[in-house]
This record gives C-alpha cells, sequence and structure tokens, in this order.
C-alpha cells in the first residue's frame, strides 16, 4: 500500500508565445498547481507536515506567481512550465507528480 499527500495552489502569471496564433500576445492566467509526494508514515504518523510541504512548494511558485514568464523560460508553455516547477520542487521534497492547469479544462501533467 501506498500513502501519499497532495496541496493545491494558484499562481497568476502572464507569458506570450512568439508566432502561436493565439498566445501571440502578451496575456495572463490563473494556473492551478497539484503537487503530490508519496513517502514512508513515520513515528509522528506523517509522511511531512502539510506546513512544510507548503512552505517548500511556494518557495518554488513565488519564483513564477505574478512574474511575466517570457522572463524566465524562452518558451513559457504549460509543458515547460510544469517540467520546471517539478525540477525546482524535487531538490526539496520527494514530489512524484505535479499537475499544472493553464486555466480551465487545460493542463499537463509530470510524473517521476
Amino acid at each position: 500500500m501506498k500513502t501519499g499527500l497532495g496541496m493545491e495552489f494558484f499562481v497568476d502569471y502572464s507569458h506570450l508565445l512568439p508566432g502561436h496564433p493565439k498566445c501571440g500576445v502578451l496575456h495572463g492566467h490563473t494556473a492551478r498547481v497539484i503537487v503530490e509526494l508519496y513517502g514512508d508514515i513515520g513515528p509522528d504518523g506523517m509522511i511531512m507536515d502539510f506546513k512544510d510541504m507548503e512552505n517548500k512548494s511556494w518557495d518554488t511558485l513565488s519564483q513564477i506567481d505574478h512574474k511575466d514568464l517570457n522572463q524566465k523560460f524562452d518558451r513559457p508553455t504549460s509543458e515547460n512550465i510544469a517540467n520546471w516547477v517539478f525540477s525546482e520542487l524535487r531538490k526539496t521534497l520527494p514530489v512524484t507528480r505535479v499537475q499544472f492547469y493553464e486555466g480551465q479544462g487545460k493542463w499537463c501533467i509530470v510524473e517521476a
């Protein structure tokens, strides 16, 4: 049996995708980001304290929240953003999955 934790976050950002017929002009999104991890339950009955998970997640997500992502990425697509979030989170958390929703009804998933 596996036990996991998940947390949901929201980040606002702007970007444009040069040459794209719809996204080629500067526009914004509110992204929903779901961070998931699995681990062993420790003696305290937890895999990790949710507050610790939240703080470590925000350390990464704050780098893209309310930012122009063209300043951070050559091509700020959902795929590139989600992969960056996953890679950065893995430096401090045993993340196994990140779901990145670009608005409603569109998302990218990165899994270990």
